[in-house]
């Protein structure tokens, strides 16, 4: 996220200008206003997307000043909020004839250059905006970046954001931003870079603090990441999202128990928050405290009954406690408000396992593979259960038809290797452990498990041997 900043200048004096404005056209009297103030009336009208106000404040304006060019520049404006770029490039061409030295000009037309796809138009322009612009030059420099960064152009942002570094390396406004585009562009190491001078220079930034916990989490740096996002709640102890990236980090790594009490305090924030609860719930469920699992889980559909993961979670309760039934009732439920959610199929998938519907089981693992392709524990499940059926061809078919795409999971290579060898196919099965011994040294061990009988005392050998 980007930190916000209130750069709005004089809004009691503009609301004071368009009221005497509005009263003067209420009761029909001459108008008269000098162009400055014009300017803020038709600004305050654009900014409130009201085009035929501005339409008309602009009709008047000119009548009056008929050769103003900053009135002018306000139509050439009206056109581009109106999306009518063309007719707004074209004034300001017209324009460019007679006033080559108005920045703001050149500003704008930037903007409608890039909006009809003429990029480099629009850097040149910007570019002469800052050559000849009279305002701070640093300013000038972020009003662009800032521009390229709303749309998305981050390496255009960079651009002049490295040009105002190197003017002003002390300007908060740029190093936020610097520290934002290289998180955007991935560059992680960069972001961390500026986002610490920042924070140097302002370290109550709760802002600056959050963005770098997710840095921090995104390089696996995870108790740098909990630092930062304890330093961020020091500084706004009602910052929510902090809470939720930090209880969801503490949950990655397995730190459940701390992560009850961050979902805790977060719930105490954000009471009516159906997913905040069902977050504690999750954590409750990791610590096998199924009772408060399942209150926190009920809580989450009473503050929403269309709440899946709530019901999602009542159903992996109820199946920890082997109350198949009613759990598979509450998955399908889920599945039913979000049927396109990849771990309600592989929950009910095992449900259905345990209950030995084993039909309905193979189908919702192979509706889980389809909605997430690139995850491999729907087709690890998928080959288990088709393990089990003894339809050892399919396991064949189906870890064929992944090609390379999960070539560094010893799992699938061990259930394959055990379709193989109970398929009689000893010497394929013997390769497919080698591999899945490079991958990982104990995944021999699964085999065994999946295969409980070897009679063939050679292949036992030969797999010791690996």
């Amino acid at each position: 996220m980007r930190e916000e900043n209130e750069n709005y200048i004089g809004e009691d004096n503009t609301t004071e200008i368009v009221k005497r404005y509005e009263e003067k056209l209420n009761q029909s009297k001459s108008i008269f206003f000098d162009v400055f103030e014009f300017e803020n009336i038709i600004d305050f009208y654009l900014s409130d997307d009201n085009h035929s106000r501005t339409k008309q404040a602009i009709d008047i304006a000119e009548r009056i000043y008929p050769n103003s060019p900053e009135i002018q520049i306000k139509k050439a404006e009206y056109y581009f909020v109106k999306g009518e770029f063309n007719n707004s490039l074209s004034l300001l061409e017209y324009l460019e004839k007679f006033d080559s030295q108005n920045y703001e000009l050149y500003f704008l037309k930037a903007q409608v250059c890039f909006e009809l796809g003429e990029t480099q138009k629009s850097i040149d322009s910007f570019d002469r905006a800052i050559e000849i612009g009279t305002d701070d030059t640093i300013e000038l420099l972020h009003r662009v970046s800032s521009f390229y960064l709303e749309s998305d152009e981050i390496n255009l942002a960079l651009r002049y954001l490295l040009k105002s570094y190197q003017i002003d390396k002390t300007s908060l406004a740029v190093l936020f931003d610097l520290g934002y585009c290289y998180e955007r562009n991935n560059a992680l190491d960069k972001s961390i870079r500026y986002y610490n001078e920042y924070l140097d220079l302002n370290p109550f930034s709760a802002s600056a603090w959050y963005n770098l916990g997710i840095v921090y989490t995104k390089l696996g740096r995870f108790d740098e990441a909990l630092e930062a996002y304890d330093y961020c709640i020091a500084v706004e102890p009602n910052y929510s999202s902090a809470y939720h990236n930090k209880g969801n980090t503490l949950a990655s790594i397995e730190r459940y128990e701390e992560a009850v009490k961050v979902f805790a305090d977060l719930s105490e924030l954000e009471t009516d928050n159906p997913r905040v609860f069902a977050l504690l719930g999750e954590c409750y469920e990791k610590t096998d405290r199924l009772d408060l699992a399942l209150d926190a889980y009920n809580k989450s559909i009473v503050i929403d009954p269309e709440y899946a993961e709530g019901y999602y979670g009542i159903g992996i309760v109820m199946a920890a406690r082997q109350k198949l039934d009613i759990s598979l009732n509450f998955i399908k439920r889920a599945i039913a408000l979000d049927p396109e959610q990849y771990d309600f199929w592989l929950g009910i998938g095992r449900v259905h396992y345990d209950m030995n519907n084993i039909p309905e089981a193979i189908n919702a693992y192979r509706e889980a593979t389809t909605l997430n392709p690139n995850e491999p524990d729907a087709y690890l499940a998928l080959a288990e259960v088709l393990l089990y059926q003894e339809k050892f061809q399919e396991v064949e078919t189906l870890v064929d038809e992944l090609g390379n795409k999960f070539d560094s999971n010893a799992s699938i290579k061990v259930i394959n290797a055990a379709a193989l060898y109970l398929s009689h196919h000893q010497k394929e099965a013997l390769e497919m452990l080698r591999d899945a011994k490079r991958i990982d040294p104990t995944s021999i061990d699964d085999f065994f498990s999946l295969v409980s009988i070897v009679n063939d005392d050679d292949f036992v050998d030969s797999v010791k041997s690996l």
